[in-house]
């Protein structure tokens, strides 16, 4: 025969069994969440940056722009190069181009690092040239960039080798290619 004080651990056992179980992320979407969690954590502990900081966290703002494909210079002074830098990053990200660098931005700036590793310009490009063909040259400012929709895409110029070796610019039109394969015509 059990007795109360094994009852009640038995029960207490299988409640937090029951919980753990139900509260593990047990979809691709869930965890997702959880990731999306860990960068906005991570961003928010970092400090509000803008014009005329300088620190450490400067410079790994500045490299971290400069890994991403901005050009900045990585001094630790956050002046007006940088303010601009971040504005052009911030617009790319469909964020507010305000030049001031908080938790928003710096959680786009981590995500768009660990994009870039599992959505390299190569593949972008393999995806351009089995949608538009073998014969076009694609270029690109090698920025990933975020639509109003937040997916990731390469903004390119196609252009036509044939055309090209006529003499001509070559150019049959801008497109951004995105991380799902989508190849779509952009203005310029």
């Amino acid at each position: 025969m059990l007795t109360k004080k094994t009852l009640i651990m038995l029960s207490t056992l299988t409640l937090v069994t029951t919980c753990v179980a139900f509260s593990t992320p047990t979809t691709e979407a869930a965890a997702k969440d959880t990731y999306s969690q860990r960068i906005e954590t991570k961003a928010e502990t970092r400090p509000t940056l803008r014009k005329g900081s300088h620190s450490s966290y400067v410079k790994d703002l500045q490299q971290s722009l400069k890994d991403v494909k901005y050009n900045t210079s990585v001094d630790g002074i956050f002046g007006t190069q940088t303010q601009n830098v971040v504005k052009e990053f911030q617009t790319d990200h469909s964020l507010s181009p305000d030049g001031i660098v908080g938790p928003l931005t710096w959680a786009a700036l981590d995500e768009n690092k660990v994009e870039r590793k599992q959505f390299p310009v190569s593949t972008a490009i393999t995806f351009g040239k089995k949608e538009l063909g073998d014969n076009i040259v694609f270029s690109t400012d090698d920025r990933l960039r975020k639509d109003n929709n937040d997916k990731a895409y390469y903004r390119f110029v196609a252009k036509n080798k044939d055309w090209m070796d006529q003499g001509g610019s070559g150019t049959i039109g801008w497109y951004h290619i995105y991380k799902n394969g989508d190849v779509i015509e952009a203005s310029n």
